[in-house]
């Protein structure tokens, strides 16, 4: 803590409309600080070397002292502010606001001032205008390890900082070259050779080889790591590096390795360093400069072997009161009174509930799974809950739910489904994400379950747990979500099959090894018709035996600037960082 919080401590401790100045013992000032009375005396001095107070101490024994602050909190936190925002410490303002209970008034204040800063700026350093874009936080990042990306914004940040062998063209529905140029593939695909580009470099200098990817995929390999993407390399008999710049990769079965390789979870990590999460390198567009719990900072890496990213920097900041509804892609100081435009896109994926099959209770009672099911009536739920949920869900795919919408059924069947079942009044623990949105649907949903004779206990789960065992051991049931990636072949791969996956880590092993014999048909299965065709058995089978109940599809919106150009949003909503540029203001510039 630095005087400022000492003195915002204090002042909001003593102060209540009381007049100045205020008795106070040294003894009462350390409770406060939450130090030693002598620290607390040397605190007082501090403030009072700021001229912050004026400190006035008791004669004779029992007495008390007197103190005068000097300066109101809002001017002298006003005055702060600015100090902090123009040093270019924001992380710094962000900090001192979420860690005091500032007055309604003054913190709202704090905030709009904040909120200035983010967007997209044009800054000045070195003499050298730079293009940055500021983004706020719902909540502090999990892991960016790409062998766990499971989570849309940590998968999107993780895309800007590492690659793979190669990408996957969503508008060619085509695999394409990226740290490998090329490749070699035997007609039963069960052996791939693949070239790499010389002269890529990692972040910290070093040049990629095949060592790297050797070391990259023998550590998803490794069942001490016990990591949740191994599956993919489950056929896996051996890997020889047959050049500096070749590796072939040998398996036990026909395998669709490019659709593999295209995951971010088989991104190339540095074989020198591993995934350090104190000094995250890959060879991606961004590199981390800066990275403690409250703020993120990537600066665009100058040696990028690809097309060079057009932002000089993005800062990422633990901010939720600054997050509205929509993600807006704001720029300041840019073309006064130009426009305003919108995006809005469709997810491929489903808001769900899920429940736990690997422990016991009345979860496991199919009657009373199927009245939870029949209870929730979709279409009422989005038009009282509104945002963006806008179509009932029977499928993660929307397109499928257009042609299968889900049943709407009487009060009456769920009373007699109750009666089949062995449900005897017990609380359902219901596990939910800490996210607004989110907790609107599980008291919504716990509200019509109480209709019934359903009782439900909330449990806020903060998503950077997502990948805590307890929920396996102690939730009945979980609210989650899923959106697929743009891959929506890879996006079901990964949902059914990813050790990562709530849906998969909530089911018993009969149950995974009956979704397995699916999605091994899914891979091996040459068309699209085909493989939808298995997918379509798959969703029958979790309805079926209402091991997941769909809830409803959502829409994602942007607001941008005219200024701002190369807004393409992926299947997360997010915007590729490295495609971003802002278009300068032409009338300002000399004719």
């Amino acid at each position: 803590m630095n005087a400022l919080d000492y003195y915002t401590d204090l002042y909001l401790a003593v102060v209540h409309e009381q007049e100045l100045p205020i008795e106070i013992s040294i003894k009462e000032c350390a409770k406060v600080f939450y130090c030693s009375e002598r620290n607390a005396k040397l605190i007082i001095h501090k403030m009072e070397d700021l001229h912050w107070i004026r400190w006035t101490s008791g004669l004779g024994r029992g007495n008390k002292s007197r103190i005068n602050f000097l300066q109101t909190l809002d001017a002298l936190v006003e005055k702060q502010m600015s100090t902090f925002i123009n040093a270019g410490q924001l992380d710094k303002a962000l900090n001192y606001i979420q860690s005091h209970a500032l007055p309604e008034g003054l913190s709202h204040q704090c905030y709009a001032r904040m909120k200035q800063e983010f967007g997209y700026k044009i800054e000045t350093e070195n003499q050298l205008d730079l293009d940055i874009l500021r983004i706020p936080m719902r909540r502090a990042l999990a892991t960016l390890d790409p062998a766990y990306a499971a989570i849309t914004s940590e998968t999107h940040i993780a895309r800007q900082l590492f690659d793979c062998l190669v990408n996957y063209n969503v508008s060619t529905n085509k695999f394409v070259p990226h740290l490998a140029h090329s490749w070699e593939v035997t007609p039963d695909k069960k052996v791939w050779t693949f070239y790499l580009r010389r002269g890529i470099l990692f972040h910290h200098g070093k040049e990629l080889t095949a060592q790297d990817v050797r070391y990259s995929f023998g550590r998803i390999c490794d069942a001490e790591n016990q990591m949740p993407c191994r599956w993919y390399f489950r056929a896996l008999q051996k890997m020889n590096v047959v050049h500096p710049y070749a590796i072939t990769l040998t398996f036990s079965e026909p395998t669709p390795l490019l659709l593999y390789l295209s995951s971010l979870n088989l991104a190339i990590l540095p074989s020198d360093i591993g995934f350090n999460p104190k000094r995250i390198i890959g060879t991606g567009a961004f590199r981390i400069i800066k990275y403690k719990s409250q703020q993120l900072v990537l600066e665009r890496f100058a040696d990028y072997f690809r097309e060079r990213a057009l932002l000089d920097r993005i800062e990422l900041y633990y901010a939720p009161n600054l997050i509205s509804g929509q993600k807006v892609y704001d720029v300041s100081n840019t073309q006064p009174g130009a426009e305003k435009k919108e995006q809005e896109f469709e997810e491929n994926g489903s808001g769900y509930i899920v429940f736990n099959f690997r422990k016991k209770g009345p979860q496991r009672d199919p009657w009373l799974r199927k009245a939870i099911s029949m209870l929730i009536d979709r279409k009422t739920m989005i038009q009282h809950l509104g945002g963006n949920r806008y179509q009932p869900s029977n499928s993660f795919l929307p397109s499928e739910s257009r042609k299968n919408p889900p049943a709407i059924e009487k009060e009456s069947q769920i009373i007699q489904l109750l009666k089949k079942s062995s449900y005897d009044g017990e609380k359902l623990k219901f596990y939910h994400f800490s996210h607004d949105a989110v907790l609107h649907d599980a008291l919504w949903i716990k509200n019509r379950a109480q209709r019934v004779g359903i009782s439900f206990e909330l449990i806020p789960l903060p998503l950077e747990q997502f990948y805590d065992d307890s929920i396996v051991h102690d939730a009945d049931m979980v609210l989650g979500g899923e959106v697929l990636e743009e891959n929506i072949e890879l996006g079901l791969i990964h949902l059914f099959r990813d050790q990562s996956s709530l849906v998969r880590r909530m089911m018993d092993s009969v149950q995974t090894k009956k979704i397995d014999q699916f999605i091994d048909e899914f891979i091996q299965k040459e068309c699209l018709k085909e493989r939808m065709s298995v997918f379509r058995e798959v969703e029958n089978y979790l309805r079926d035996e209402n091991l997941l109940i769909y809830l409803y599809h959502s829409k994602r919106e942007i607001t941008f600037h005219a200024a701002l150009a190369g807004i393409k949003l992926n299947a997360f909503g997010w915007a590729d960082f490295s495609k971003l540029w802002i278009k300068p203001n032409l009338s300002t510039e000399k004719k």
